[in-house]
């Protein structure tokens, strides 16, 4: 009789044991979706607002708005890497 009374504090153990692990996974699960889902929205409203421009005397796109802030720091910039690149 004692066995058996083992055996089911065993598995009521094992089974409490199941449902806590399932519950932290689920929790887990729940969060690195809301995660995603948070840094997904934030990027797709930077998009959609920042516009691009061709870069002036290079190749590929920038940001318009930081250039029209300050041209003058993009064209130094840009001076910089040549110098870097020929190094």
């Amino acid at each position: 009789m004692n066995s058996q009374k083992d055996n089911k504090d065993e598995s009521s153990t094992y089974y409490d044991t199941a449902k806590k692990v399932a519950g932290v996974a689920g929790a887990v699960v729940a969060f690195a979706g809301l995660a995603f889902l948070s840094f997904a929205s934030s990027s797709e409203e930077t998009k959609q607002e920042e516009k691009m421009m061709k870069a002036p005397g290079g190749n590929g796109y920038i940001p318009r708005k930081p250039f029209e802030d300050n041209p003058k720091d993009f064209f130094e910039q840009q001076r910089i890497n040549r110098r870097n690149s020929r190094n």
